[in-house]
């Protein structure tokens, strides 16, 4: 039994609800629920390590009753960690005591930083601001250092504090602000549908049909590849991407291995932000 599970069996412990995500990838394990089966039973999670030593370990926040400041540092693109140092530095000491926290690194050399979460903010990513997101409904690989490993990235634990209750601050209420006042400006009015004739397909129902529809051998990957990214470009969430594609595949004849469905979803995922 490796490292790995004696991280998931320590978080357990603390009530922080885990679930197994496939080796060196943040995609849950095939013929999973992801995220659904994230528990803090010890005997469940014995069981999984048994079964596959390797697999990296995610941690369902909402259940867990958990929030991620989750701060992008990407080279070509927006500086999250930049943007954020900077908002808090500007604000003085009370901002900066915020950041005495349980905090993680990630893969790009970004940061996660953990707090306890007692209001309801939905269970949708928000953004703070440019490189800057508020996670409390999705999940998060954890913990502490994140290396590179088979085309992926798997959670290395040697000498680093692990994530409890203790831990973690409760959500400060100027985080809670900024995330009220972005999702008041990413509200979108109700779509009016006083002109649609029964009957009538629209572009969701095609996409319905492209689902079921299966595809041979020699269309499998071609199919697969451009439904998910139609999945993504109406956003939807990864996991449910990740469900139906999953469902699609089945539909094809032969389905495609799941390592090939898996390298289809971590490809367009990465075009998509990796979320």
């Amino acid at each position: 039994m490796n490292n790995t599970f004696n991280v998931a069996q320590s978080l357990s412990k603390s009530g922080i609800k885990v679930y197994p995500l496939s080796t060196g990838s943040k995609i849950p394990v095939a013929g999973s629920h992801g995220e659904h089966d994230a528990t803090d039973d010890l005997d469940t999670i014995k069981r999984w390590f048994n079964y596959n030593p390797n697999f990296n370990l995610a941690i369902n926040l909402q259940v867990s009753g958990l929030a991620v400041v989750d701060l992008d540092n990407h080279s070509n693109e927006t500086n999250g960690v930049q943007n954020y140092s900077k908002y808090i530095r500007n604000r003085g000491n009370g901002y900066v005591d915020t950041l005495k926290t349980y905090t993680e690194l990630t893969p790009r050399n970004g940061l996660h930083i953990f707090y306890k979460l007692n209001h309801d903010l939905g269970n949708k990513d928000i953004q703070l601001m440019p490189g800057v997101e508020l996670l409390t409904g999705k999940v998060t690989i954890a913990p502490s250092f994140i290396a590179k490993f088979n085309k992926g990235y798997r959670a290395e634990y040697q000498g680093f504090q692990l994530l409890s209750y203790d831990n973690v601050q409760p959500l400060p209420e100027w985080i809670i602000e900024l995330a009220e006042e972005a999702q008041k400006r990413t509200v979108k009015p109700a779509t009016v549908y006083e002109n649609y004739q029964p009957g009538q397909k629209r572009w969701t129902g095609h996409l319905l049909d492209d689902l079921v529809q299966g595809a041979n051998e020699g269309d499998r990957n071609n199919y697969l590849t451009k439904l998910t990214g139609k999945m993504f470009r109406v956003g939807a969430d990864s996991k449910t991407v990740y469900n139906l594609l999953s469902f699609a595949n089945s539909n094809c004849e032969p389905p495609l291995p799941d390592h090939e469905v898996n390298s289809i979803f971590g490809s367009i995922l990465k075009k998509n932000g990796g979320r």
